[in-house]
């Protein structure tokens, strides 16, 4: 009873509502998505009044960065790890009112989606919630933010749409067959998250190397004479992110199959040389290891501190560390998966060297498998993870646990 995705795209670009709906292990649940760009009174309203679950509006990083606007504080109780932001409305000078009315609302959508608004266009707290959507999109969560970010992305509109949950007449959350009649009732295309995610994976796999993630591309070089060697610098920028990666690297000896190291980010190692992990001597090696071969990259990347939680999540889990969890324990006590990176940027940055084969210097089988995943012939070389006091449990779970590729030196 879906309909094809590209009805429903072609429905959405021309403005229209449709329902979209998730897993049926996941919420099952509906929402009415429309291009926030093609918002007007009578469709906010339409959502209020047909919809009755409350209104949002999901974005991309783009527009959050614009915008100024900020994550709201959690408790990391919420299972699906829902991205408030700042609410919002726009301000009085752009016709609203109390901001709480269907064409209040509608105003407020469309500037948001304008790529010229500003910070000071809005007022906060408001009476639109903005929901941030995953960097990956749908690649990486299935859940109706990124769905809905998507659905612009596919159809060349700005990256924000109104999103409203489907409630029934009883107040209880509509669900599989009700969402049927819904859409058929108000005349409107349906399809689910799990057809869409189809859709895009197809998409990216007919399309050429260079196209499938063109929003991590080469910004500026220069060179960087370093006490492990003399190498060129280059930094790569996600348009999307605003995330800044760095490349140290030596092509003197393009014969040779280059050494790739993907290094996260690790400010308590790298800076400031903590014990506690290997990052500072991993780093310092690869380094070592790129300039006797002459042909290497290593790829720092930014937006990857304790596995992609942050600093200050980081720090968080170290005490909890101390309290007697692992490594991985302690980030999904804090709410987070085990291990949040994705190495989507750091493929693209290889893609844009023309690398194919490449002797990776890594303990991580994740990282290993995201370059076969993604074409590369991979050989593994290990560098021996310098062993501590402070470190050796920390080594010991990665090897036990995350099933790392360990060896010990004093």
């Amino acid at each position: 009873m879906f309909c094809s995705v590209v009805e429903a795209l072609k429905a959405y670009k021309a403005g229209e509502p449709i329902v979209v709906v998730d897993d049926e292990h996941r919420e099952n649940e509906g929402d009415i998505v429309l291009a926030a760009s093609l918002a007007t009174q009578e469709k906010l309203n339409f959502c209020a009044k047909e919809g009755r679950g409350l209104i949002c509006i999901a974005i991309d990083q783009t527009i959050a960065t614009r915008l100024d606007l900020h994550k709201q504080r959690t408790n990391h109780l919420d299972p699906h790890h829902t991205a408030f932001l700042d609410s919002i409305d726009a301000s009085l000078v752009h016709g609203t009112s109390t901001g709480i009315s269907a064409g209040d609302r509608s105003i407020t959508a469309t500037l948001i989606a304008d790529e010229n608004s500003k910070p000071n266009d809005f007022i906060r707290p408001g009476h639109l919630f903005p929901l941030l959507a995953k960097n990956g999109g749908i690649l990486e969560r299935q859940g109706h933010t990124e769905a809905s970010v998507e659905l612009c992305k596919l159809t060349n509109l700005p990256n924000a749409a109104v999103i409203c949950e489907i409630m029934d007449e009883d107040g209880q959350m509509m669900r599989r067959d009700g969402l049927f009649q819904f859409a058929d009732k108000h005349s409107i295309k349906i399809i689910s998250i799990h057809q869409l995610l189809e859709y895009v994976k197809s998409l990216q796999a007919d399309a050429p190397i260079a196209e499938q993630n063109p929003n991590c591309r080469f910004f500026s070089e220069s060179t960087l004479p370093t006490e492990y060697g003399n190498f060129k610098i280059a930094v790569f920028r996600n348009g999307q992110t605003s995330a800044e990666h760095t490349v140290l690297y030596l092509d003197n000896a393009k014969e040779t199959t280059p050494l790739v190291r993907l290094h996260s980010e690790c400010l308590t190692g790298d800076v400031f040389h903590s014990l506690k992990c290997d990052c500072g001597n991993q780093l310092k090696n690869s380094l070592l290891e790129i300039t006797k071969r002459g042909h290497g990259y290593l790829v720092y990347l930014h937006g990857h501190e304790g596995r992609g939680i942050g600093i200050g999540n980081k720090i968080a889990a170290y005490a909890l560390q101390a309290e007697g969890l692992d490594t991985f324990e302690a980030n999904e006590k804090l709410g987070f998966h085990a291990d949040a990176r994705n190495y989507d940027d750091a493929i693209e940055i290889l893609h844009y060297y023309h690398l194919q084969q490449v002797d990776l210097i890594s303990n991580n089988p994740i990282k290993q498998k995201s370059l076969e995943d993604a074409g590369f012939t991979v050989s593994i070389q290990s560098l021996p993870s310098k062993e501590n006091d402070f470190n050796s449990k920390y080594l010991n779970d990665k090897k036990n646990i995350g099933k790392h590729t360990i060896i010990t030196e004093q």
